[in-house]
């Protein structure tokens, strides 16, 4: 039983340092690059684009507005290296946030750690990072249409953590769970409150009496992480034309290889968590795991070896009225992913013993590395692949426009499923554009549900050759630069966007 333990939690180490490696490496490079999102010219009025965003933009959002008339008549535009990044934290102030991802280890007192693990019981930790490499859209009339291509990456960590498994992360083997404590001399005593620090040093593992099964310990609990590369080829064009009204229809055609992949929740009483990482990121699996993985393949190459692919379908429709009203509706990311390197399965196992002492600081991602390493829970098992749906979610927005000089909307955007890297509950967005002068916009709205708590953005864009170079910056919440409670660390820059 006990080498068995072992191997249970050697093999969970994979779970969460996965999801360290991915999401540190992407965020380090798009924090650079100071972005946020794919379509940033959204950022600042709180991501309402359904019936904003033109051109390569209505890419993954609403692919019938390629077909609307050229922006300052330039039917062509191009973009680069559009990148982004936001991390949102219900638990933690922005003080605490900031710190958390300088340091790694602050060395928790036991106290801090029962503290943490309060704070985390049921609040949210969301992180997404973009990158748009290239895209391109070309729009000659609306009568033939307009057409895009876009490559990009989509990465997304979701975690909420119920009561039981924030206690055993934060506290370890000191966790209510384990009713018994095994210390350096072999005595073993309960696991009591307020044990003195003498005794506390002396711990080496914490054992459960009436050991409960993992669908148990997370039933309320759900961690999700997900990383594509997204190859998007999207067509729009005016499908009705009349007297004040024009209805346009579009579809997105997208191939999509998968880097990263943790999901991890329970459905229905039962567990389902699954795990599928790159090679490139060197994820130790334990040597008996991974030579019975019948999909473990090896890197190779300049790129990450790809572990998944699949594909996914937008469509969309959208009409104006008196040129200053427009609704538009898109369903997005129709479609699965096939997971078939590195795929591994938990199996829904008893929690018996735990050797480690917990988290040490507010870092989740990268405490997690440790903690799992050699107390982990889950008994991994390589299986040929893994069949998931993508996030598919539906988009309702509208917006009205009396002047060039004004424009306001909103969006409202629901999922439709589960899958990992979907939107927990429905986001409700509201924005406007401010034009004061043809080459300079503000922008700004609110926005609450999703992922992230209520966001109050701001961001500015700049026309530059009379609408040849667009150059901005956004963030989504400029709440956080006033206020310690609830952060949302963001930023959203574009400096290679050019119309022709």
């Amino acid at each position: 039983m006990m080498t068995k333990l072992a191997e249970l939690k050697e093999s969970n180490a994979v779970l969460l340092r996965s999801a360290l490696t991915v999401a540190l490496t992407i965020g380090s490079i798009l924090c650079y690059a100071q972005a946020e999102m794919s379509a940033f010219t959204a950022t600042g009025r709180a991501g309402v684009a359904t019936t904003f965003v033109t051109d390569y933009q209505s890419m993954g959002i609403n692919p019938s507005n390629l077909g609307w008339k050229s922006k300052n008549e330039k039917m062509i535009s191009l973009g680069l290296l559009e990148v982004g990044f936001s991390i949102y934290s219900e638990a933690l102030a922005k003080s605490e946030l900031v710190q958390s991802f300088k340091t790694g280890n602050t060395e928790f007192t036991t106290a801090e750690k029962i503290a943490a693990a309060e704070e985390f019981t049921k609040t949210d930790l969301s992180m997404n990072f973009d990158l748009q490499w290239i895209a391109l859209a070309v729009q000659p009339t609306e009568k033939s249409g307009g057409f895009a291509f876009g490559v990009k990456e989509r990465f997304q960590w979701f975690s909420n953590f119920g009561e039981t498994l924030s206690q055993i992360l934060f506290l370890g083997y000191q966790a209510e769970y384990f009713t018994k404590l095994i210390l350096n001399d072999g005595d073993t005593i309960d696991n009591l409150a307020n044990l003195p620090d003498t005794t506390i040093a002396k711990i080496v593992k914490g054992y459960c009496e009436l050991p409960q099964k993992f669908s148990d310990i997370i039933a309320d609990s759900r961690m999700s992480m997900t990383w594509y590369r997204e190859y998007n080829l999207g067509y729009g064009r005016r499908v009705v034309e009349a007297d004040k009204f024009s209805l346009y229809a579009g579809i997105g055609l997208k191939y999509l290889t998968g880097l990263a992949l943790l999901d991890i929740k329970t459905t229905g009483g039962n567990l389902e968590a699954f795990s599928a990482i790159t090679p490139a990121f060197g994820i130790n699996y334990g040597d008996s795991v991974a030579d019975n993985n019948p999909s473990t393949i090896k890197s190779g190459g300049f790129l990450p070896k790809v572990v998944g692919e699949g594909f996914g379908l937008d469509i969309g429709i959208s009409a104006i009225f008196f040129e200053k009203l427009k609704v538009g509706v898109a369903i997005n990311d129709i479609g699965s992913i096939t997971w078939d390197g590195n795929v591994y399965m938990a199996a829904d196992d008893q929690l018996v013993d735990m050797t480690s002492a917990g988290f040490e600081s507010y870092n989740i991602i990268k405490e997690a590395e440790g903690i799992m390493g050699d107390s982990g829970v889950f008994n991994w098992s390589g299986i040929q692949d893994k069949k998931l749906n993508l996030p598919t979610n539906i988009r309702l927005g509208a917006s009205f426009m009396p002047n060039e000089k004004f424009e306001a909307g909103f969006d409202l955007v629901m999922p439709m499923n589960k899958a990992a890297g979907n939107y927990q509950k429905a986001l409700l967005a509201i924005g406007l554009d401010v034009i004061p002068v043809p080459w300079f916009k503000v922008s700004t709205g609110f926005a609450v549900g999703g992922n992230y708590g209520f966001n109050l953005p701001f961001g500015i864009l700049f026309s530059l050759g009379e609408g040849t170079w667009e150059v901005g910056v956004a963030s989504r919440d400029i709440i956080t630069f006033f206020s310690q409670k609830s952060p949302t660390l963001s930023a959203s820059v574009g400096l290679l966007r050019f119309r022709f």
